[in-house]
């Protein structure tokens, strides 16, 4: 079965091929946001945009797959078979609707999209490029010279988590890979469990975590920068919770390093 599905046929664009539909496409969501106003929500932007569009679709399927899981997404627009617009009404965009939309070109392995925003007063829009191919994300350099297998995450347990990544490649939103996670260790009513939070001698509060097995956490980061500064907060968060051990898996573009943390 292959990793990834989309249900629609797509072509490659350059950037000035992309660059062109983008002109003309923003010409006509200009035009919607002159005549609506700022205050609709998402599909109705939407759906104003596709009437004045030829040769877009709309809703485009992803399906993200590996052995009995799977997780889809749906394109917004998807215009001449290559050009992904992903619309918002919010008041700003942020990193995660940047992610959002890269997350689909990655999947998809297109270049070129563009995020529209109709919410502010002028529309707000931002190109997004990903060029990294599959293979580049695929051949990731794999560190665990740190790791060491625990109850409820052993070798069974890494070695499918890598096989994953071989499968779909590194760079993907963080959120996937949490989802992937939950499902095989049994689903988010058997994973998340509250632990006790202790500020000296006493218990200021609780905090859910994913469980692996009792007293034992798993997390899963996709830093590039700064994983010796998450490393610190880690220490932090284990000494002051009920845990007894942290089992660590950072996801950047070039390696994958699983470490286990006492």
């Amino acid at each position: 079965m292959m990793p990834v599905m989309v249900g629609a046929e797509l072509v490659c664009m350059s950037q000035d091929q992309f660059a062109a539909v983008a002109y003309d496409v923003m010409n006509e969501a200009f035009q919607v946001h002159r005549e609506l106003g700022p205050l609709f929500n998402e599909k109705v932007y939407q759906n104003a945009l596709l009437a004045r569009l030829e040769n877009v679709q709309k809703e485009v399927r992803i399906d993200v797959m590996f052995q009995d899981f799977c997780k889809s997404y749906f394109i917004d627009l998807v215009v001449s078979c290559g050009a992904i617009f992903e619309l918002k009404a919010v008041d700003h965009l942020n990193s995660h609707h940047h992610g959002q939309l890269q997350n689909y070109l990655l999947l998809t392995e297109l270049q070129h999209g563009k995020l529209v925003n109709f919410r502010p007063v002028q529309i707000e829009h931002k190109f997004v490029n990903a060029t990294l191919t599959h293979a580049d994300r695929t051949s990731f350099i794999l560190n665990d010279s740190e790791w060491q297998a625990t109850e409820g995450f052993g070798i069974t347990e890494k070695l499918l988590i890598v096989e994953m990544l071989r499968d779909w490649g590194t760079g993907l939103s963080k959120a996937l890979y949490e989802e992937f996670l939950i499902y095989f260790l049994g689903g988010p009513e058997k994973v998340f469990s509250a632990v006790d939070v202790s500020f000296g001698q006493a218990v200021v509060g609780t905090q859910t975590v994913s469980l692996c097995a009792e007293r034992i956490s798993i997390f899963i980061t996709t830093l590039e920068h700064d994983a010796d500064g998450y490393r610190r907060d880690i220490c932090r968060f284990l000494e002051s919770s009920a845990l007894d051990i942290i089992q660590w898996i950072n996801i950047s573009r070039k390696q994958v390093t699983f470490l286990t943390m006492t």
